[in-house]
């Protein structure tokens, strides 16, 4: 949203603004909820979801590929707090996780759930594996030789059977930052095509293994649906051979990355991006029958939360100015980590008039910032800011650098508010340490 607008939507369907008193002042609603009283009862720093955006996500995933078999299997990296994930549960949706912790979560949140876990990640221990199998959860996402071994023997010993599908790196690249892009052979992730083969076999002779699926996953953030399609094709190509070498597989592990706009002016109808989204996946898997197993993560929850901070001070250095917030990059760390874009707009609109301005934390760190010579809507000191799209890896990456508490988490529902966790006190932190 540009700086000095007074009405609209923010991000659909949840987040508006509302004109308040006189027309000239406009107040931030999360659905039916000014996010001001968010403030006034919750204190700041304070992330806020949306029920309603998280429900409309859900319902435009199952839309897009209603027209083959699938199970939504939301990743829980993105944001494991227990109330998102049992709002999520309850849309029927399943679960990808990447540790033994994640799959605690899950069944906190709902016991049922974990018929529609996949267990991802390239580090599994053996009691991770212990945990999984005695859950009875849907799949493991297996990423190397020496994982399926071990996978075999723990089953083996459990008197278990591990439904398993190799995770496969189809050299594609997701065109997303570095650190998030996990489809080509010079990243840690999954088993190189060629070497697949063999370990379908060797899957395939292990009695307490049965060969379910494929799995691909390529990165994060990816906005470009073609390397989508890319690694559908390869991965299509590979489930042919598989077939034709005996394996009875039942289904294919797409993976999530879909990524999100982190800027008003480019955020386009979800609807339209979803739709694009499945054609590139679908398309190339005409024909193989295969249950499709999707991870979304940042897709359903990154446009909704937004992360409410209050401004400390004004400050001017011979010239630049800055914004000193309550929020930290303890709290949110995608800005100093990636570099990345985050909207801050105001929460009550009253004037026109806007500065080019840094908007830093209290965190003893030049890098601890969220906006960097951006231009912003003019704000008093004790003003509330909210950082847009925080959703998705900003609770889930805290942390408590500076013997910071993290921040509370509530939802919003319609007009009603709940309380997910908790602000965190220094008594919290201190707990768990000795003298």
């Amino acid at each position: 949203m540009t700086a000095g607008r007074k009405a609209g939507i923010v991000r659909a369907p949840s987040l508006a603004y509302r004109a308040e008193g006189s027309a000239a002042t406009a107040a931030l609603y999360c659905e039916k909820v000014p996010v001001a009283a968010l403030a006034d009862r919750y204190g700041t720093p304070l992330y806020v979801y949306s029920a309603e955006m998280i429900r409309a996500r859900l319902n435009a995933f199952q839309r897009a590929f209603r027209s083959v078999p699938h199970t939504i299997c939301y990743s829980v990296k993105a944001n494991g707090t227990l109330g998102i994930l049992r709002l999520i549960a309850g849309a029927d949706a399943g679960f990808d996780v990447v540790s033994g912790g994640e799959l605690q979560r899950v069944m906190r949140a709902r016991r049922s759930a974990v018929r529609k876990v996949v267990f991802s990640g390239v580090g599994k221990t053996v009691e991770e594996m212990e945990l999984a199998l005695r859950a009875g959860i849907l799949l493991f996402n297996v990423e190397s030789a020496s994982e399926l071994r071990l996978l075999a023997e723990t089953a083996a010993r459990l008197k278990k059977t591990a439904p398993v599908a190799l995770r496969v790196n189809p050299d594609v690249s997701a065109k997303t930052h570095p650190y998030i892009s996990t489809g080509l052979h010079k990243h840690k992730f999954g088993v190189p095509i060629p070497e697949a083969h063999e370990l379908y076999a060797e899957a395939a002779r292990q009695p307490c293994l049965n060969v379910a699926g494929v799995s691909v996953h390529i990165g994060s953030q990816i906005t470009d649906v073609t390397s989508f399609r890319d690694a559908m094709e390869r991965v299509s190509r590979f489930v042919r051979d598989l077939r034709r070498a005996g394996h009875d597989l039942r289904y294919l592990d797409a993976g999530g990355g879909l990524g999100i706009s982190y800027e008003t002016e480019s955020h386009a109808s979800f609807s339209e991006q979803i739709a694009d989204y499945a054609r590139a996946v679908t398309s190339p898997l005409r024909g193989l029958g295969l249950n499709l197993l999707l991870e979304p993560g940042r897709s359903i929850v990154g446009a909704a939360g937004l992360l409410l901070t209050k401004v400390l001070y004004r400050k001017t250095n011979n010239g630049k100015r800055f914004l000193i917030v309550d929020a930290a990059m303890n709290d949110l760390i995608r800005p100093s980590l990636y570099g990345a874009h985050h909207d801050i707009v105001p929460v009550l609109q009253s004037s026109a008039a806007t500065e080019i301005t840094d908007v830093v934390g209290p965190i003893c760190e030049t890098g601890d910032f969220f906006a960097r010579d951006r231009k912003l809507a003019m704000v008093e000191e004790g003003s509330l800011l909210a950082i847009l799209d925080a959703g998705a890896y900003g609770a889930a990456l805290g942390s408590n650098y500076n013997t910071r508490g993290k921040p509370a988490e509530v939802l919003v529902d319609k007009a009603r508010t709940r309380l997910l966790r908790r602000r965190e006190n220094t008594a919290d932190q201190l707990r768990l340490e000795r003298l």
